[in-house]
Parts: C-alpha cells; structure tokens; sequence
C-alpha cells in the first residue's frame, strides 16, 4: 500500500510542477476570469452563398464571385461586417449598385443601402481575388496550416499530381470566399467551379450540371440544399479516379488517384455498413445528400469532415499489400460520425468542440466494437486513455472552457481522447438503451442547429429523468482525472472480502469525483457482480463471501477515466489473465512482479486476441531468462495470422544473442506479402547479418522504403548518398518525415567530409517545408550540428574544418528560423 501511493504521488508531485499555462491553479478565482471567448454575436444571419470560381495556376489566386444573402438576426441594421482574409475586392454591388465598405484585409465593414429588419432579406454580390500563399496565419497541432485554400504542385513542376483543396476549420473558409466565419452560422450554399476540363472536381451537395466551354475548360455547378457552417464548405480539384458506391437511394463515392482506384472498395468499402449501423443504433438516417470521400496531396490534417464531402491525407491509400497490415475504418467512422455530430448538430463555440470532437473519437468505438468485437474495441479506447494521460502530465483544462488563449489549442487530446472516455463511461451510466435514446433526442431536437453542452445533458436528462448536473460538472465542466488507490483485506473469521478505494488526486485543482461502476468479486473462478458508487475521497465496500476470493476486479467493465494504483496480489493478476476482457489481460501483465513475470508471460502467449500475445512477446524481451518462451514465440513468427503480432515476434527473436540461427526465418520473411511482416524481416537480418540484408535491400528500395532507408542509415557508406538524394526528389507528408530522421542518422554515421557534402541534400529538399515538417527540420539539423561539433574535435585536415565551420553557422541560421 505504501508503495503504491508513494508512486501515485510522486506522479501528481510531478503534474503540480509542470510548466504548462494551461493548468489551472486558482479553481476559487472563477470570477476574476481574465480571458473569455463567448459565442458569437449574431449580428446577421447568413441564409445562402452562392459562388462562382476560377483559379490563376500560376499565381496561385483564385478568382471570385460570392452573391451572399443575408438578414439582420434580431435589430434592425445598415451596416454588414464579413470576415474575407487577404483579398483583393474589386466591387460590391446590391441591385447593381455599388456599395461603399471599409477594408483592413481580414474584416469586409459594408454599408448596405438602407437599414434593414430582421425580417428582410436582402443580397449582395461582391467580386474578388482570393491570394492564400500571402496570407500571415498559423495552424495548429492538428491542422497545421491556416491559409484555407492550397495549390499542389500548381506549376505541374513537381513530383506529384496537380490538386486544389481547401480546409475550413477553424475559420479559414473566409480565406476563400467571404462569409461569416463562426461555428454558430449555417448556410445553404451553390459552387460553380471552373476547371480545365481534363480535372474532376468535388464540393459539398450535388452535382447538378457541367458545362463545357469552347477554351477547354468546364464549370461544374455544386448544390447543397441543406444548411451547415461556412466552415464546412470544401472543394478540391484533380485527376481523380471515382468509384461509386451506394447507400439507400444515395450516391456513396471514393475519389483516389489511378494508381490506388483499383484499391478503392478495399479501402472504403465498408462505407455504407457504417453508415447503415450508425443510422441505426443512433435513430437517426444519415441526413445529406450524399457522402463523397476523397483523398488529397499534402493535406494539412488528418481528415476532415466537410459536408457530404470528406478529405484524407494521402496516409489513408493503401494498396493490396498494405491493407493486409492495416485498414483505415477508425478515421473513416471518426469522419462519418461527424455528420451527426458536427455536420448535422454543430457546436456554437470552438469553446464547445467537444461536442464535436469526442463523439467523432466514440464513432471509432463504436465502429470498431460492432465490426471487429470488444477486445479490439476496448484495445483502441485505453489508447485513447493513454494518450490523454500523457498529455495531462503537462496540461489539464476544462473539456468547456471558455479561457483558452487560442481556439486552435482546443485540438487536443482532451477534446478528442478524454472526450471519447467520457461518453463511454456515461453509456455505461446510463445504460445503452437510454444513452442511445439520448442521443437520438439531441440530433432530432438540434438538428441544422448549433448546440452547448447543457443542451446534451437536458437531452440525457429527458430520457433518463436523472439530474445529471454532477456528471456533467465533474467531467466537462472541471479538469483532471480521478486517481486511485486500492487496497484489499479479507477477513477469514467472518468470511468477508474488504475493498478499500481512496482518491488521492490534488482535490484543489481537481473534484473529489462521484464514481459508478463495478466489483466483480470471483470465489470459484466465478464473479458476482456488486454494482458501486464512490462520493468520499476514501471509501470501503464489504463483501460476503464463502471463502477467499481467487480474484476481485475493480471497475470490471474498465469504464472509468482513471489513473489507478491497484495493489493486487500476483495470484489475483495470474488468474485475471484469463478474464473475459482486454483490459483484464492487459493491467494483468502490466502489474505482476518481475518473480511472476515468466509464468505471466507463457499464460499470455497463448491468449486469443494478439494483442495480448503481442504485449507478451514485448514483456517477454525484458526476462532474464528466455529461453523457456523462445520456442512458443518462433511459433507466432511463424504462423500467427496478425501481421503485427507476428513482427513483434520477429524482433524479438532478432535481440537475442544466436539470432543468426534464425537468418533462414528472417529472409523467408522478407518475401511474405504482408509490408509489416517483410520490413521486420528486414530489420532482424540486418541485426543478426547485416552484409546479407544489405545485398538484399536493392531490390525492396520501393516496398520498404521506410525499412530500406533505415538500414542505409545504420550500415551504409556513401555510396548510398544518390539512393537518399532520389528519395528526397519523391517523398512528401509522412514519407519525407520518416526519410529525414533516417537521412540524419545516415550523415551522422559518415566520415566529416562526406557528412558536409551530404547536408546540401537536405537543406534544399526541405527549404520549402511548412508547418510541422519545418519544425521537424529546424530540430534534424540541430542534431547534426551536434555531430559535426563532435567530429570537427578530431578533424585534421583544415580545409574541411574550414567548411564545418562555416555549415554551422548556416545550420544555426536554419534553426532559428521561425
């Protein structure tokens, strides 16, 4: 017991001193609130945008015509201020009649012709010149870039196809067409697109008609009759392939490149299933026109689910052999789930984006516990309680919070992870027939509308008839997470099983939580179940039992968000490695002693679901004595049928000392058609006879080249330095990240002289990186200044000290760069 809670607080010791602005010290000064970002003002209501686009390849402009129809929302006004970022305006007109308007080239003020009721509508029409790439703005973390409309490969110079795109959110649609840019504003919207006719082009609604002109070029004419936010309207332009789809009576479609149209249904084609479950079990037909999936260049998020018509990064193609090792369903169900929360019901605030963000994060769950079976379900949702418990050792917020410094700081993994986890733990409050329910009532009473959080919890409320005032206030409305302390203690004289639980999170930033949930206490190998609450910050629960228990189970469902400390004896987490649940095998490896660790690990290895093997297997490389588990693995690299668990395997078998009786094994895996399984393969030759895995590299320079790239990095010379220049000339997005770490591990290991030559490479394939990649650079060069500095100390020849010195200094001038 003491252990453990010397742990746990050593652990909120270290949050307590964290650096980070964003944790909140002072809970008792809530009204001296220095900072808050309110909902907007609705000054007008912006009824329907209809534009009429063309673009300027070669300036990289895009050249516009918006006629906007608008209403004052309540008082009567004279005067219209649009948000329309870096424009050149060359007129606006009502009724044919020029406008005067001030400009200051973020904020379009219009003085309209006359004061206007709010029962008046009225139009104007406005012509301009969109420059994105002038535009001064910054991303975010999860959207990286801010400048709302990008040209790829605009000059038709570079390596990579020719696309326009757009990305809205948080409020970059006003970089493309002038609107007003706010969450709490909905439109309906017409977009003619002009294009050379040889491009396919893609926007929101439907595609009503297509014209050709006599210059080559054609205009397509969008429709979308429903209303959303601006920042929801997309468009892209390119040569795409389309495979159609269907659902009902609706146009389901996948918009891919000719090289991976062949992989299309693979890739999206549980498209439809999804949208048929998520209809079902939400009460609630998915409600637009279509739904359109396409997959762009150099796309500056993950995804993103515009209105009818979602954009992926070019991570989500994958051909035939990638799809063996992954699939891309839980970004697919994030996108599409957004289309009832986020699309059909919209948060008013970017301060309420959780109401955006963490239901599209449950969708995976979701999905995933439908289509592949809880285990894989519950194995993404602690990854998702992973990831925010990391990002709380620095940061802990309001899931609402109305005081953040930048509306970009609110793509978080509160919004997203945390969120998730906390609608799965009322699911489970409630139960899934009223949390079901409640959803269906807040999409019907919401829809086309925005929303704040209260307006969830009453639809909860409504169903359920509970106040749920305290669970809403513990977990969107505060910060922190419980942690938990538990103890145990059974009394054989009067047969009774003691659970002793304590809160021991800094209660004076963080709320003693109310907590409900389950103990599963087993006598027999068999639970009885004990439904809980916990309202102190110590509390015990007894039980009558027949004989010691040979396990109990705190939270048997594995629902709460929670940092748990569980003082458990070995002989309760060997038994709970045959529990029903992922999350019963897995905190049982994590937890037993090292005395335990080989008998757990041998249990494990046979359990049926491979992520357990695969933890196993990584546990089992930290025993001092392998050799009782290596036959078991050699098995699993052998013949298990998941690729990751099987490469998790093939490591393993890579750090022992006679791996080179394993070479046969590993080149054998080299050529198995599974990506995964081939790169591990070719990673543990390289360990146990890299000579051999070099000669083979060559011929998978173009399936592995992640793999292949890293092995030149550990084993090369220069005679690899054209095989890195020419990866340069072709990579983008993750691939380029991946090559530059690789490529700075490479120089690193080269004699000083070569090192010199070698940075010329690297500086000019990645002079033009932004956002994150320039970060990614600024910080790759850094390290290699390091090593020239280490290497410059025993350089005798002094030309070539000359030189380093001199890349120093530019390499220093890189680094400060912004």
């Amino acid at each position: 017991m003491e252990s453990l809670i010397a742990i746990a607080l050593a652990l909120l010791i270290g949050l307590n001193n964290s650096p980070s602005q964003d944790i909140k010290n002072d809970k008792n000064d809530q009204y001296q609130q220095s900072r808050y970002n309110s909902s907007e003002t609705r000054q007008h209501d912006l009824i329907h945008t209809d534009l009429s686009v063309s673009f300027d390849w070669q300036k990289q402009h895009l050249l516009g015509t918006a006629e906007l129809t608008l209403r004052p929302y309540f008082y009567a006004s004279q005067q219209l201020v649009l948000d329309a970022k870096g424009f050149d305006i060359h007129s606006i007109q009502m009724k044919g009649k020029e406008l005067t308007y001030d400009y200051d080239n973020r904020k379009l003020k219009i003085e309209l012709d006359r004061q206007y009721q709010s029962s008046e509508e009225y139009s104007i029409l406005i012509k301009y010149t969109a420059k994105p790439n002038e535009l001064n703005v910054k991303g975010s973390e999860a959207i990286s870039d801010a400048k709302g409309l990008y040209f790829i490969n605009p000059l038709g110079q570079e390596n990579k196809p020719q696309q326009i795109w757009t990305q809205g959110e948080t409020e970059s649609s006003s970089c493309w067409f002038p609107t007003i840019d706010k969450p709490n504003e909905r439109m309906t919207q017409n977009i003619a697109i002009r294009v050379k006719d040889e491009f396919v082009t893609l926007s929101n609604g439907l595609l009503v008609k297509s014209v050709k002109h006599d210059d080559g070029t054609r205009t397509d004419y969008w429709q979308q009759k429903l209303g959303h936010t601006p920042y929801l309207a997309m468009m892209a332009v390119g040569d795409f392939n389309i495979t159609k789809d269907q659902w009902k009576d609706l146009e389901v479609s996948y918009y891919l490149e000719d090289d991976y149209h062949p992989f299309a249904r693979d890739i999206f084609g549980r498209t439809p299933k999804m949208i048929t479950y998520f209809s079902e079990i939400l009460g609630v037909d998915y409600p637009w026109e279509k739904y359109a999936q396409i997959v762009v260049r150099d796309f500056v998020s993950g995804a993103m689910e515009n209105t009818t018509a979602v954009i992926h990064g070019e991570f989500v193609q994958m051909n035939d052999r990638e799809l063996l090792d992954n699939h891309q369903d839980d970004i697919i169900a994030h996108e599409l789930f957004h289309h009832w929360f986020g699309d059909l019901v919209t948060c008013e605030s970017w301060a309420n984006l959780p109401l955006n963000e963490s239901f599209a994060t449950y969708g995976e769950y979701i999905w995933r516990e439908k289509e592949f079976g809880r285990m894989a379900a519950d194995m993404h949702l602690e990854n998702d309680l992973q990831s925010y418990l990391n990002e709380a050792r620095s940061k802990q917020v309001d899931m609402i919070r109305f005081d953040y410094q930048d509306k970009e700081n609110m793509f978080d993994n509160h919004s997203y992870a945390k969120g998730g986890r906390i609608l799965h733990m009322l699911r489970y409050y409630l139960g899934d027939q009223a949390f079901y329910a409640g959803l269906q009532k807040y999409l019907q009473d919401n829809a086309f509308n925005t929303v704040e959080i209260h307006q969830l919890r009453l639809a909860m409320e409504d169903i359920c008839g509970e106040d749920l005032n305290w669970f809403f206030n513990q977990w969107f409305l505060a910060s922190g997470h419980p942690v938990l302390v538990i103890d145990y203690n059974y009394n054989s004289t009067k047969k009774e099983q003691e659970i002793t639980i304590e809160q021991i999170q800094d209660l004076s930033t963080t709320p003693l939580y109310k907590l409900s949930f389950y103990i599963d206490v087993y006598e027999n190998g068999q639970p009885k179940r004990h439904s809980v609450t916990m309202t102190q910050k110590k509390q015990s629960y007894t039980f009558q039992v027949g004989q010691k228990p040979n396990n109990v189970i705190v939270d048997a469902e594995h629902v709460l968000l929670a940092q748990i400390f569980d003082e458990k004896e070995d002989e309760w987490w060997l038994e709970q490695l045959n529990g029903p649940l992922y999350m019963d095998s897995k905190m049982a490896l994590e937890n037993i002693s090292i005395k335990n660790s080989l008998k757990a690990v041998q249990l494990a290895l046979n359990h049926s679901f491979w992520d357990i093997q695969r933890i196993a297997i990584k546990k089992a490389a930290k025993l001092s004595n392998k050799t009782e588990v290596v036959e078991k693995i050699e098995q699993i690299a052998r013949h298990n049928t998941n690729s990751k668990c099987r490469a998790e395997a093939l490591s393993f078998l890579s750090e022992l000392e006679e791996n080179k009786k394993y070479v046969a094994l590993f080149e054998e895996a080299i050529n198995h058609q599974s990506l995964l399984i081939s790169a591990a393969g070719l990673s543990a030759l390289a360990k146990a006879d890299s000579p051999k895995a070099l000669s083979i590299a060559p011929k998978h320079e173009n399936d592995l080249s992640r793999e292949v790239a890293k092995l030149y990095s550990l084993y090369a010379g220069p005679e690899k330095m054209d095989y890195f220049e020419q990866s340069f000339e072709k990579a983008s997005g993750y691939d380029l990240y991946y090559l530059s770490i690789n490529y700075t591990q490479y120089l690193k290991n080269q004699e000083l002289n070569f090192l010199l030559e070698g940075i010329e490479v690297f500086a000019t394939a990645l002079e033009n990186s932004t956002s994150w990649m320039f970060r990614v650079r600024n910080y790759l060069f850094r390290d290699i200044s390091n090593a020239i500095e280490l290497k410059l100390k025993k350089e005798k020849d002094s030309t070539t000290k000359e030189r380093a010195k001199e890349w120093l200094l530019t390499l220093e001038q890189y680094s400060s760069q912004n």
